[in-house]
């Protein structure tokens, strides 16, 4: 299906140790924005030396942060672990705290991706559906037909909110975008109102 894709289950979390640095590698699901998961990490390890990271988006963005260490030895170790696994709306932090022994260019990259990938690991992997959100408002008279029309057709992903009419949170498969905007359509007749 055009719409699946492979995320980070769950927050993963590892702690490793190479020459003395111990480097602490975290995993999440991008759930939240970047930056709040990176003030998260830093609170928690506030004493550390280095806070590198990296972040697939869909439909297509890819970001990463040496986060002090030489030019592509920490951030790029870490988007490749990333796109080997072919992770997207997924974020890795690497934490290392400087043990005294230099590991050298060859050296960081080796030990940032080693902990990415046992980073990911500890996370998970799940499969995922890329869906766009709607909330459409509905009369009642029109609400068990709409809802079960939509369950059959395009969503199980439907939440109900009930009002003076019916809210429905709808997550639609990106694919049916265009089937399921020409249902709404169909459907005018029956004072919906739709939100994207």
């Amino acid at each position: 299906m055009e719409d699946e894709y492979f995320s980070i289950k769950e927050e993963g979390r590892v702690e490793i140790k190479i020459q003395r640095s111990t480097f602490f590698g975290f995993s999440f699901p991008l759930i939240q924005e970047p930056n709040i998961i990176l003030q998260k990490i830093r609170e928690e390890h506030p004493s550390a030396t280095h806070y590198c990271w990296a972040y697939r988006r869909l439909p297509s963005q890819e970001y990463f942060s040496d986060g002090g260490e030489p030019a592509n030895s920490a951030g790029r170790p870490i988007l490749k672990a990333l796109r080997e696994y072919n992770l997207w709306d997924s974020m890795v932090v690497v934490v290392r705290y400087f043990g005294g022994i230099k590991l050298g260019i060859k050296g960081l990259i080796s030990a940032y991706y080693l902990v990415s990938k046992s980073a990911i690991e500890a996370g998970g992997i799940i499969k995922r559906i890329e869906t766009l959100e709607y909330n459409i408002t509905i009369p009642y008279n029109y609400f068990s037909q709409l809802k079960r029309e939509i369950f059959k057709n395009f969503s199980s992903n439907i939440e109900e909110e009930f009002l003076d009419k019916v809210v429905l949170k709808i997550k639609i498969p990106v694919s049916k975008r265009e089937e399921f905007e020409n249902y709404l359509l169909g459907k005018e007749g029956m004072g919906i109102v739709r939100r994207l």
